[in-house]
């Protein structure tokens, strides 16, 4: 995968563990994901790390400083629809890093993989993440009401398809 204008995308690697065990378990991002927020070990994510060698999943690094900014990645692609999901440290919040990353999978995704569509599904109380993906492009399709986040507040889960 090429990089984009200020990030470059690498394959996880063990020795990304211990930052990627860190974010997991940080609540503020763990909080918007929707899978269970237990207590990763930097042995579990080792393992995940080996698990994942076929998949479309990027660490996002900085170009101009080298550090790691967080993850990308195409969750799955079934019937040629690829669901994204995307975090980042909090450090690295708020550079429009999310923007430039999902620009980057999109044209990936479609250019490169030769999916059909592209998907998501946000937490409606994410209320940054949605206007990033309206903006770049993403519309809602479905909403689940009173699911729980990361942190157990009860929102409802907003479904997005990007329409080119």
């Amino acid at each position: 995968m090429k990089s984009s204008k200020r990030i470059k995308y690498v394959k996880p690697k063990v020795s990304y563990a211990e930052f990627y065990t860190e974010n997991i378990n940080n609540p503020e991002i763990y909080r918007w994901l929707r899978s269970n927020p237990k207590k990763y070990t930097v042995e579990e994510e080792k393992e995940w790390i080996r698990s994942i060698k076929d998949e479309y999943i990027y660490t996002m690094i900085e170009k101009e400083s080298n550090e790691m900014i967080g993850n990308c990645s195409f969750n799955s692609i079934v019937d040629g629809v690829a669901e994204i999901g995307i975090w980042i440290t909090p450090s690295k919040q708020n550079n429009h890093y999310g923007r430039e990353a999902i620009q980057h999978f999109i044209d990936y995704g479609f250019n490169e993989i030769g999916v059909k569509d592209i998907v998501l599904t946000v937490f409606e109380s994410n209320v940054k993440a949605i206007k990033c993906y309206k903006n770049i492009g993403f519309v809602e399709t479905s909403k689940d009401m009173n699911v729980e986040d990361g942190i157990g507040i009860i929102t409802n889960n907003i479904h997005m398809k990007y329409i080119k």
